[in-house]
């Protein structure tokens, strides 16, 4: 298979504040072929124009795993995350801001329309001819059709890992996983690079699933085997036994706690009562005195104090003052004759008396009716004092069967704890496990779980072979085009790295998933020469055995080799950088500068583009992107390092790409000084930034020439007020 990479022709951004100022309304620019420099300072929207062109490209998706490589996930796509990226940068939250841009593939071309709020795409053209359907989807389907890529996500692949090289950049060669699935979706052929994806995503998901699946089965599976086992000792039976027994004997004993609480509140209240009892009585018993000190003293007015104070005693029970007797006999004698009103001394009637009062005089119903009440609280006091002896029996009963209660539970309690010292634990849980139900089930869910994973595990088989079968009959003409990917790498290698790299072919052992076929899958491995090996290069396995700018460069070198081994016959290519100066030393600024204008100068249709974003430092980039600065020349390969490379990695002679004329280059530069709204440093120094600009820009220019240019470039609102000021700058 070959890939006809997607190349920006045209940009327009309208209705976005970052780059709207007094003298511009927005951003409006044409990608001929080569290079094209987007400079400016910090904070002027360097970043956010090269993530306009990606997701003018890409629409709002994203991997489903943010910051993974090509391969950590399945081959499928996302919502976009950032929603807000271009809103927030902006006061209105882009509202009405959209973005426009013309892709071309090969000799096709796609114009598309996205609001820079949402990407949603608000047209669509293919060819200049409007489509029906202006919709993410069919932009979709258009661009798998053009590229030649088996899916979108496929395109996205390319896009991510390799035309755009920014800040955030995920890095491809060395991550063995996304390094061999490149090589699938560039180098397969188109059914070969789907139903491969497909199989191995289906293999990667059966794997997880069987993993996943497979350790609640096996736990229920141990468990039930721990069960059996224990079923067949006897132990397990006992301690089952005395698990019961100590539960009833546990209830049992609930049952007297609770009952013993409910008899003290009876004694309680029993108690309670009594006293209460015992009070009234003594109320009413006074009240009774009271009432026959009145009765003597009505009925027997002469009477002395003492007698009447004698009398008194005996007829309230409180005994004779003479000679001590307390019997109640006396008082009830007393009590009769007051009922007859006969003398207490003599018995005489009423006729008979002088000295009594008339019984009309006094209310003998009312004492009457005190001694009934006396006499009444007397009964209810003595059955209050037996209900008392009752319930305390009662309580002390209950008291005792808690205590042979408690007994049994530690009893039950220690013959269970000395049963499972003598037991395993698998016997102990197995001796738990005693819902006859619940094991059923768990046998039955343990049943249908292994039949289960054996259907995964045979449909995981099926989907390796699968894959298995489209990889092997692509391997040929894989291998032959990792054999061009070597040696556009070792062409463009030298003009990064002062050391030598080359790359040969590896191979990755491992599985699809954790566990299934291991599969051998052929990687490039970067080898490079040092300081310590001079001699030969030596295998660069991991990121980590190179510096930080080599670790860059070998991987951009990877991805312009992989594009040019795997375009189309008429297809063109793209490459968008975002400050490529960063990792570079000043030497290597020229060279990396030849390299990329060499890699723009090429194309087979309308000629490849390069885009590079650029600060105004002193690294020199923008002259070398030009062509104004060339590298110095190469010293010769010395004789060990010929002998390094085999006859396929040698990097072929290639003529240095001519310098872009002056007069070209205003249409390759974004010049942000003026588009952007400016920010406070621009503000301030702007005179400073835009000297640094066009010095860079026609450095190998003289004064008159420059300055002509410069009028040229700068806005015409602009060019006009310079000129009346009389100077340009």
């Amino acid at each position: 298979m070959a890939i006809t990479f997607p190349v920006l022709r045209e940009l327009k951004v309208e209705g976005y504040g970052l780059f709207e100022t007094a003298n511009s309304s927005g951003l409006a620019h044409k990608f001929g072929s080569g290079v094209h420099v987007i400079a400016g300072i910090n904070g002027l929207g360097k970043t956010t124009l090269l993530n306009i062109i990606y997701r003018m490209l890409l629409g709002p998706k994203d991997m489903s795993k943010e910051d993974g490589g090509l391969a950590s996930t399945q081959h499928i796509l996302s919502d976009w995350r950032n929603k807000k990226y271009f809103r927030k940068r902006v006061r209105d939250e882009a509202r009405g801001a959209r973005a426009e841009a013309v892709i071309s593939f090969g000799r096709r071309r796609i114009k598309v329309v996205r609001s820079l709020r949402t990407l949603e795409v608000e047209s669509l053209c293919l060819d200049d001819v409007p489509e029906a359907q202006a919709t993410q989807d069919r932009y979709e389907s258009l661009v798998c059709e053009l590229s030649g890529a088996a899916s979108y996500f496929d395109f996205f692949a390319i896009l991510r890992f390799l035309v755009f090289f920014l800040e955030d950049r995920a890095e491809l060669i060395w991550d063995r996983r996304s390094q061999f699935d490149m090589f699938r979706l560039l180098f397969y052929d188109r059914t070969a690079a789907w139903t491969a994806a497909e199989e191995y995503d289906k293999a990667q998901t059966l794997d997880s699933n069987y993993r996943n699946e497979r350790v609640p089965i096996g736990k229920a599976r141990k468990e039930l085997d721990e069960y059996d086992a224990a079923e067949q000792s006897g132990i397990a039976v006992e301690i089952r036994a005395e698990r019961t027994a100590l539960a009833a004997a546990q209830e049992q004993d609930q049952e007297h706690a609770e009952a013993i609480v409910v008899a003290r509140q009876k004694a309680e209240s029993v108690r309670l009562r009594r006293e209460k009892t015992r009070l009234d009585l003594e109320e009413a018993r006074l009240a009774y005195e009271e009432e026959q000190q009145l009765f003597y003293q009505h009925v027997f007015p002469g009477l002395e104090a003492t007698a009447a104070h004698v009398f008194l005693s005996l007829a309230t029970g409180g005994g004779c003052l003479v000679c001590g007797n307390r019997s109640a006999a006396a008082a009830e004698r007393l009590k009769a004759y007051a009922e007859r009103h006969q003398c207490p001394v003599c018995e005489s009637e009423v006729a008979e008396q002088e000295n009594v009062v008339s019984a009309a005089e006094f209310n003998e119903k009312r004492l009457e009716r005190v001694g009934q009440q006396v006499e009444k609280l007397r009964a209810s006091l003595s059955a209050l004092d037996f209900d008392v002896v009752r319930e305390d029996s009662e309580l002390r009963q209950l008291i005792e069967a808690r205590g042979e209660s408690l007994a049994q539970v530690n009893l039950h309690q220690n013959r269970l704890n000395d049963l499972q010292r003598q037991a395993s634990a698998e016997v102990i849980d197995a001796a738990m496990a005693d819902d006859e139900e619940q094991i059923a089930y768990k046998r039955r869910y343990v049943e249908e779980g292994e039949a289960r994973l054996k259907r995964i595990a045979a449909d995981r088989t099926t989907a390796e072979a699968r894959y298995k079968a489209i990889k092997m009959s692509q391997e040929r003409h894989l291998t032959e085009r990792l054999g061009k990917v070597k040696q556009a790498f070792a062409r463009i290698a030298k003009h990064l790295l002062a050391e030598t790299c080359l790359l040969h072919e590896a191979s990755d052992v491992r599985r699809i998933g954790q566990e299934g076929e291991q599969f051998e899958f052929p990687i490039l491995e970067v080898m490079m020469s040092s300081g310590v090996f001079t001699g030969s290069a030596s295998a660069r396995e991991d990121a980590s055995e190179v510096s930080e700018s080599q670790r860059e460069f070998i991987d951009l070198a990877f991805r312009m080799a992989l594009m040019e081994a795997a375009g189309a016959p008429e297809s063109d290519a793209m490459l968008v950088l975002e400050t490529p100066e960063a990792s570079l030393d000043s030497l290597f600024v020229r060279e990396a500068g030849a390299l990329f204008r060499g890699f723009a100068a090429k194309g087979d249709a309308l000629g490849n583009v390069f885009i590079a974003s650029t600060n105004l430092n002193s690294e020199g980039m923008i002259p070398a992107l030009f062509g104004v600065t060339a590298p110095p020349a190469r010293e010769p390969v010395s004789s060990d390092d010929a002998d390094a490379l085999t006859r396929d990695e040698a990097p072929e002679a290639e003529d240095l790409p001519p310098a872009l004329p002056a007069g070209a280059r205003r249409g390759h530069l974004i010049n942000l000084l003026s588009i952007s709204a400016p920010n406070a440093a621009l503000r301030q120094h702007r005179e400073f930034y835009e000297n640094k600009l066009w010095d860079a820009v026609y450095e190998d220019v003289d004064e008159a020439d420059r300055a002509a240019l410069i009028a040229d470039a700068l806005p015409p609102d602009a060019a006009a007020d310079d000129e009346a000021d009389g100077e340009v700058t």
